[in-house]
């Protein structure tokens, strides 16, 4: 019982660990990218890469909507999960879904800046 706990609490740890360092090292080459090269040209490559991210990150928002079921069912039949919660975890899957495209539309689309732009009468 207690080596679950503890198994959960060290993949924690090392998911949490992994994703400072690739925080930190994005924010390094950013930096250094900042210190050799003029803003304009971070900012040109930085809009070259916009679409490949927004069609990359819809992608993952497609992968969890349809893979959602496949992943609660392998978590169950590895042990991971009980069945009981197969079925609350089920409804979730909409929920999440329109979480990450509500996510997705306000953070990487900027839709909400866009609004007020538009109703203040500026755009960016």
């Amino acid at each position: 019982m207690f080596s679950k706990h503890l198994e959960r609490r060290k993949s924690f740890l090392v998911l949490t660990t992994l994703a400072a360092l690739l925080t930190g090292v994005v924010g390094y080459l950013l930096m250094h990218q900042l210190q050799t090269q003029s803003v304009q040209s971070v900012q040109h490559s930085i809009n070259a890469w916009r679409m490949a991210l927004a069609l990359l990150r819809w992608t993952l928002i497609a992968f969890v909507a349809l893979g959602w079921n496949h992943l609660i069912t392998r978590l169950a039949s590895a042990g991971i999960i009980t069945h009981s919660k197969v079925t609350s975890l089920a409804a979730l899957r909409w929920r999440t879904v329109t979480l990450l495209v509500l996510v997705e539309l306000v953070l990487g689309q900027g839709v909400l800046v866009n609004a007020l732009s538009l109703m203040s009468g500026t755009l960016p």
